[in-house]
């Protein structure tokens, strides 16, 4: 019902499936079927400097966030010129393609949602005649973004007033900034940036869908299933659906993390706090 456990740059490695169809691409799995998950696949991307990885399509979904680096994306043929904090949604069917053309390794977090087939199975990413990758990428906040899903949220942008850390459920001292959801254009996952100030704790509850954490800094302490796991810069968890879960953080520090949904929630009911429904437990029961 759940995971724990960490980036290793030494599990970076070239996916078989961009054989032939990409330079200096590696990949690091986070989250996938061998960790108990059906819905979610995270994993950690590399493009050392002059890498590419040639234009190809998915039938699954997308949603990446730069960690380091300025790589150049294309997709749907408009380029553009990607640094830390920008993040970006591909939808079934989208093409896109990738280029390093600095002379430092690109890093980027990305989700896949539904879960990419195993290898040997029916094929789910399929590469396009036309290999040649636009050169004239800008900066995304100076690019005309047409219809793609892209946007930029770092550090720098979370508010510093306690009025500005407050979620629509009303717990204060918490930063939650929604970057791929519905409402960008995403139809199979979210991806959110999420900050607990010292102190700042979530309730036992569960939820209808996976949720993956990747640690950004700082460190918090998880309860998932009854088991409590400290985690820090560079771990990642995973709640399966029906996973009670809770997180604290319980440090001197704030603590930052990317967390990711798959499927999209239910328009209602999202949580299922434990404490709330003990409590109408026995009112009902009297």
């Amino acid at each position: 019902m759940h995971y724990f456990g960490k980036f290793d740059d030494a599990a970076l490695a070239a996916p078989p499936v961009y054989e032939g169809h990409s330079q200096g691409y590696t990949e690091a799995p986070l989250i996938n079927r061998a960790t108990g998950s059906v819905h979610t696949a995270l994993g950690m991307n590399q493009l050392a400097a002059g890498g590419v990885v040639s234009p190809h399509v998915h039938s699954y979904e997308e949603g990446f966030y730069v960690l380091a680096g300025r790589p150049a994306v294309s997709v749907n043929g408009h380029s553009y010129l990607l640094r830390p904090g920008d993040f970006g949604a591909l939808k079934v069917g989208t093409p896109h393609a990738w280029r390093n053309t600095a002379t430092e390794p690109v890093r980027w977090l990305q989700m896949a949602a539904p879960q990419p087939r195993p290898a040997g199975q029916e094929r789910d990413t399929f590469f396009l005649k036309d290999v040649s990758i636009p050169t004239d990428a800008r900066p995304l906040d100076s690019s005309e973004r047409r219809d793609d899903l892209l946007g930029h949220f770092d550090v720098g942008e979370i508010p510093q007033s306690d009025e500005g850390r407050i979620t629509a459920g009303g717990l204060k001292g918490v930063f939650l900034k929604w970057m791929i959801d519905e409402k960008l254009g995403a139809r199979h996952h979210r991806m959110l940036f999420i900050e607990y100030q010292p102190g700042v704790s979530i309730g036992l509850h569960d939820h209808t869908f996976e949720e993956a954490y990747f640690i950004l800094s700082g460190e918090v302490e998880a309860t998932l299933d009854g088991r409590t796991y400290r985690a820090a810069a560079g771990d990642v968890l995973w709640t399966g659906v029906g996973c009670v879960h809770a997180f604290a953080n319980v440090s001197n520090a704030p603590v930052r993390w990317l967390e990711t949904f798959a499927p999209q929630p239910p328009a209602e009911n999202v949580f299922r706090f434990v404490a709330e429904w003990e409590q109408r437990a026995k009112e009902l029961e009297g």
